[in-house]
């Protein structure tokens, strides 16, 4: 008998794939429906406690070491919310301090803001006249009380949406949390059924699909939350020795600013015009250029060497994932907009015939 008339039932599911019947695939897009619909309330606290994870699983796994699992994961959401409940405190403790700084200082300063506005427009041709008439010459001059109304309006429109979302952010933060300690006891093992499921589901696909996502995340980390933290320990410097009040915040504000691309001079920028305005021109300019040269040079120099060969994307498809993301999904979006732009240039690039990988190298 001839060897290749004999099929055993292992060759055969190995060789070809059933197709699914028409009632198991409508079953199947109604369980995908409801399950979409079923996680989406809980999408948000889902997705921080993935990012938390993955940024913290390395210090876990020691801690794992020595613990079950359970007891481990334990531990690790413990002293996760204890070690955030710190910067809480002191981020409370600050705005307070900003507050009676503003009240003691912020007058005479906006008179030595609007003194050298003024003298700005003397030297303006053609609209240096306008701008003087419609600048006020000192504090008491402003219309506090039309400020105060409209100040209060938009207070108490943040206070009240604030005061609406109280009981989902708490909500959320406590999704978080539960689902941060079954990321840390079972987080492993569901990552490795996830990919043998997509290498199962897309073949080679699905294998280089979960590659790919792993590699987006690492560089995501590299490059884009640890150059923010870099560009606000260099821009922190930069305001101390300025002489920026509150640099410490200045820096803490820096960080989620420069996760963005040239997102970071949307404080040092500010903050220099301030010190210059505020009779400090040379440290205002000084803090100009320590800005656009050294934090720039974080931004241009360091983002690109920690997220080469790690993401295929480029600097302007990146920089739209991030932020398309972040208003998406808020935070974790700085990892899911990436992440979905990778994978859907992927499958367009696959759907083509074509190899991404084989794509000629673009800056980054």
């Amino acid at each position: 008998m001839d060897r290749s008339d004999s099929v055993t039932p292992e060759s055969s599911v190995a060789g070809t794939r059933p197709s699914l019947a028409p009632t198991t695939l409508l079953w199947l897009t109604g369980l995908v429906v409801v399950t979409v619909l079923v996680s989406v309330p809980v999408l948000p606290g889902v997705l921080w406690a993935l990012m938390i994870g993955y940024w913290t699983f390395p210090a876990h796994r020691g801690i794992a070491k020595r613990l079950t699992s359970g007891a481990a994961a334990a531990l690790s959401t413990f002293l996760l919310v204890f070690v955030a409940i710190l910067p809480t405190v002191w981020l409370i403790d600050t705005t307070q301090q900003v507050w009676t700084w503003a009240q003691e200082s912020l007058p005479q300063n906006v008179d030595l803001v609007l003194t050298r506005l003024h003298q700005i427009a003397a030297e303006t041709p053609y609209v240096g006249r306008a701008l003087q008439n419609a600048l006020p010459r000192s504090v008491q001059e402003i219309d506090w009380v039309g400020i105060g109304t409209n100040s209060a309006n938009a207070v108490g429109g943040v206070v009240a949406a604030v005061v609406l979302r109280a009981g989902d952010w708490v909500f959320h933060v406590v999704i978080a949390i539960g689902t941060l300690f079954f990321v840390y006891r079972d987080g492993a093992d569901w990552w490795a059924i996830l990919r043998a499921a997509l290498r199962s589901s897309f073949g080679k696909f699905g294998d280089e699909a979960t590659k790919l996502c792993a590699s987006t995340a690492s560089a995501v980390t590299r490059g884009v939350i640890l150059t923010a933290v870099v560009q606000g320990v260099l821009a922190g410097f930069g305001y101390w020795a300025a002489g920026a009040p509150q640099p410490l915040l200045l820096a803490v504000v820096t960080v989620p600013a420069a996760i963005v691309p040239l997102g970071a001079g949307l404080v040092w920028v500010p903050a220099a015009a301030w010190l210059a305005l505020t009779g400090h021109p040379g440290a205002g300019l000084g803090l100009a250029l320590y800005g656009a040269v050294v934090v720039g040079m974080a931004d241009n120099g360091l983002r690109p060497i920690l997220m080469r060969e790690n993401t295929p994307l480029t600097f302007w498809p990146l920089t739209l994932s991030i932020v398309g993301g972040t208003l998406a999904f808020g935070v974790p979006g700085v990892y899911v907009g990436p992440m979905a732009y990778a994978l859907a240039r992927l499958a367009l690039f696959r759907a083509a015939g074509r190899d991404p990988a084989q794509e000629p190298a673009q800056a980054k």
